[in-house]
């Protein structure tokens, strides 16, 4: 027997079952987290309302186009991240290629968000400006503390990769850090929608 199918034989793997279990236990998370957004979001919503007109006369809104571009990136990081997770579920080349294109996406999409917010400030706008700028910030500060959280999955995900840890063999792990990250993509979204669209 030569080394690498000692190897391969000493790689962990994991049952139907255990996937089953890992990927409900990811649900639960999700749906604990998707409560506390919603919690935040309808405070949102409900001050929105009082203000009557949305945004409010004189607001400025932040820029569309750095805003538009983040979007595009995070749902490009998605699109990688997921054809990536594809790939390791079937045991084909391109898996560690494609989840390094979706982190680095996400990566991108960080450092464009943080130029949104440096765009906003530069403008004299803080979140002591007024009700748009607080909420604004606000939501956009949580959902970025959540974005770092799930970029060092994705990092650690990759050094796993590399290392042969996950695979077709284990693979749960890497489907629901993938889930996480398409949970932040819709947050993301959402807020997208809220301050730029409608």
């Amino acid at each position: 027997m030569t080394a690498t199918s000692t190897a391969t034989l000493d790689l962990p793997r994991e049952d139907a079952s255990s996937r089953v279990n890992a990927t409900l236990g990811m649900v639960f998370f999700i749906g604990s987290w998707s409560m506390a957004f919603g919690t935040l979001y309808l405070s949102f919503l409900i001050l929105r309302d009082r203000v009557g007109t949305w945004p409010p006369p004189g607001i400025e809104l932040p820029s569309f186009a750095i805003a538009t571009l983040a979007t595009a990136v995070l749902v490009l990081s998605s699109v990688a991240i997921h054809a990536a997770v594809k790939r390791g579920r079937q045991g084909q080349a391109g898996f560690a290629g494609l989840w390094a294109v979706g982190m680095a996406l996400g990566f991108a999409f960080a450092v464009i968000q943080a130029w949104l917010w440096f765009d906003l400030l530069a403008s004299g706008r803080t979140p002591r400006s007024g009700v748009y700028e607080s909420l604004f910030y606000g939501l956009t500060w949580v959902h970025a503390a959540h974005v770092a959280l799930a970029l060092i999955s994705l990092v650690w995900i990759q050094v796993g990769i590399a290392r042969g840890r996950y695979g077709r063999h284990l693979i749960s792990t890497v489907q629901n850090t993938a889930m996480f990250w398409h949970f932040m993509d819709v947050v993301w979204v959402v807020l997208y929608l809220s301050f730029f669209i409608f």
